[in-house]
């Protein structure tokens, strides 16, 4: 057995271990899922197995306690993911945290699924506390709107807005012709690039729902999406001057890409994302796509 196939549940132990100090640390257990899955359900080449476990070997080394074994006497009980599944209801009632309740939580979801045994009072305590941190976040978010609480769809213009999934991952591959570095404006930082990344990782995980039979969930979920990337949209003409113009390369798989080791999750949980949601995008328009997205990965630290 590889490093790899361990990842299922230390991602699981460390998110909700991580919880106790916040919601952002669950990024780090999320990282092992999305390269655990990422390595599941694609054919990934070597060079791509042995970056993630690479990357993920660090997050475990920055912060081991984390990652310590379970409590084997703890008694599962299935009947608690409905705790979960509560604490994601709360997250697509208004988007908050650029959608990170749900790229965080289903991808829980997805391993306590497949892994019922974790299903455990210590491991739903942790991911409950995970989710309801997630609903809370700054107003200012957004450059140039003074609360972002208050967009609702109805505030969308230039965006139209999308019924399926399908349609979602198609608008979420044409934001990407803009991909503008973060920076700090007049003492605050605003997540640019980041932001679209979150476009993304959202995306998927309302593609998993989807999946998973939450379909009341994924409709709310898509409204608050189509908020965001709107909100996303929102910048000083000024930055455009850092935008990136060209990837370094051009496919998630590159080797130049996977021959690093990252300090952001992002730079795993983004290739999970991206790669389930490219599939569902006609075979002609997938190869633009994927080209677009690398100028994000191109920044990833």
């Amino acid at each position: 057995m590889r490093l790899l196939d361990s990842y299922l549940e230390l991602g699981v132990v460390a998110m909700t271990r991580a919880a106790a100090a916040g919601w952002f640390g669950g990024h780090y257990g999320a990282a092992l899922l999305a390269g655990y899955y990422m390595n599941r359900e694609h054919d990934l080449p070597e060079h791509v197995k042995a970056g993630i476990e690479r990357t993920c070997e660090a997050y475990r080394a920055q912060q081991p306690e984390w990652f310590f074994p379970l409590d084997q006497e703890e008694t599962a009980d299935t009947s608690l993911l409905e705790q979960v599944i509560a604490g994601l209801a709360d997250n697509v009632a208004q988007l908050r945290t650029s959608g990170h309740g749900l790229a965080l939580g289903v991808l829980a979801l997805k391993a306590l699924r497949e892994r019922p045994d974790l299903i455990r009072p210590s491991i739903v305590e942790g991911l409950v506390k995970l989710l309801k941190a997630t609903t809370e976040d700054r107003q200012t978010r957004y450059w140039g709107i003074a609360n972002y609480f208050e967009i609702t769809d109805a505030d969308v213009q230039g965006i139209e807005p999308y019924q399926t999934t399908v349609e979602m991952a198609a608008r979420i591959f044409d934001e990407l012709h803009t991909v503008i570095p973060g920076r700090v404006i007049d003492g605050q930082r605003y997540h640019f690039a980041g932001e679209v990344v979150h476009s993304v990782t959202h995306a998927q995980a309302l593609t998993d729902l989807e999946r998973f039979g939450y379909g009341v969930l994924v409709e709310s979920g898509m409204r608050n999406h189509h908020v965001q990337l709107y909100l996303d949209r929102q910048m000083p003409d000024f930055v455009r001057e850092d935008e990136v113009r060209e990837p370094a390369f051009e496919q998630i798989f590159s080797p130049v890409f996977w021959e690093k080791t990252y300090s952001d999750p992002h730079a795993l949980k983004l290739p999970y994302a991206a790669l389930d949601l490219l599939k569902r995008l006609p075979v002609e328009k997938r190869a633009a796509a994927e080209r677009n997205l690398c100028k994000l990965l191109t920044i990833m630290d």
